[in-house]
């Protein structure tokens, strides 16, 4: 063998043992790319406490099962429907893969759904019917059926006779407008009840105390069924302080911290809660799977639940009213 083919055969069994060598050293070798993890946005609602809780609950432990990130952008009291605009904006703007949002009325809705889609990112609706272009699921509840247990649970509450307001802010919000065509179509079917008045008060507290106010004054029902928690306040309040604590019998939304005390002691009568524990873990579940790809509903309506003072301390009840214990 020549000393040049003897050199050339050292050269490649010096390569392929410095190859070997490397290896086993620990080189980085190629790997298969794992899955992003998906980067998921919750809005809070406004002015909803407790039901904001819940719903970052769920959406956490859906975060945490299907393997996402879950961001969550809540609001201060005095913060509206601006504040929740900005927030779902700045979301964008930050490279969220996924917008989930109860939005506080259609303007927010509208222009935060026109912006996903520029941006490329799927909008889910929580506790909220509308729909927007851009929005590929809502999860919330029956409203018109929530509205008709509302209705009976007054007819109860009424016994032989009486007149019954509806009380609430003016609002083209379809799940106001749903829970109330319930509650007047019950209590149509009640022949006991003589009477039903619809009335309106305005955004704020006070505004909707002045109108519960001047209903006791005049006398004019026996009972008042408030559309949401600021409405149901506002009429335990004016009951309160004109004496008829107890007496004038409320049913109203919601499982807000005050509302329970009032549940607790007597001013409000009934509560018809939703579990907003199950709406934030499937909105994050839907947009996990909407992301991968997969089939989603379109549309999924949750059951809700009727709680007064003898059952709100049932073991089911209380995960419903405190899933943060």
């Amino acid at each position: 063998m020549s000393r040049q083919t003897s050199g050339r055969w050292l050269l490649r069994f010096l390569t392929i043992g410095l190859l070997a060598g490397m290896s086993a050293c620990g080189l980085p070798q190629l790997e298969r790319d794992e899955p992003a993890v998906r980067q998921i946005t919750l809005i809070a609602p406004v002015h909803a406490d407790e039901l904001g809780d819940a719903m970052r609950l769920g959406a956490e432990a859906a975060a945490k099962e299907f393997g996402a990130e879950l961001s969550y952008a809540p609001f201060k009291p005095e913060e509206g429907s601006a504040a929740q605009l900005k927030a779902a904006v700045e979301a964008l703007k930050g490279g969220t893969d996924a917008l989930l949002i109860d939005p506080a009325d259609s303007r927010v809705l509208d222009s935060a759904a026109l912006q996903a889609a520029d941006h490329g990112v799927p909008v889910f609706i929580l506790n909220d019917n509308r729909s927007a272009d851009g929005v590929q699921a809502s999860i919330s509840v029956d409203n018109e059926e929530a509205g008709r247990k509302a209705g009976l649970a007054m007819a109860e509450l009424l016994g032989e006779k009486g007149t019954v307001v509806v009380l609430g802010r003016q609002s083209d919000d379809p799940d106001l407008v749903a829970r109330e065509l319930g509650i007047v179509n019950a209590l149509n079917e009640q022949p006991h009840v003589s009477g039903l008045i619809r009335t309106s008060c305005g955004e704020g507290l006070g505004s909707c105390r002045s109108v519960a106010r001047q209903l006791l004054r005049e006398g004019q029902a026996e009972g008042i069924i408030a559309l949401d928690a600021q409405a149901s306040l506002a009429a335990a309040a004016e009951a309160e302080a004109a004496d008829r604590a107890g007496r004038m019998k409320i049913v109203t939304f919601g499982n807000e911290l005050k509302q329970l005390e009032l549940l607790q002691d007597g001013l409000i009568h009934t509560l018809i809660v939703q579990n907003g524990f199950s709406i934030g873990y499937l909105g994050v579940k839907q947009a996990v799977l909407h992301l991968a790809g997969e089939d989603i509903e379109r549309s999924t309506r949750l059951d809700t639940k009727v709680i007064n003072a003898g059952n709100m301390f049932w073991m089911d009840n209380q995960k419903l009213l405190f899933p943060f214990g």
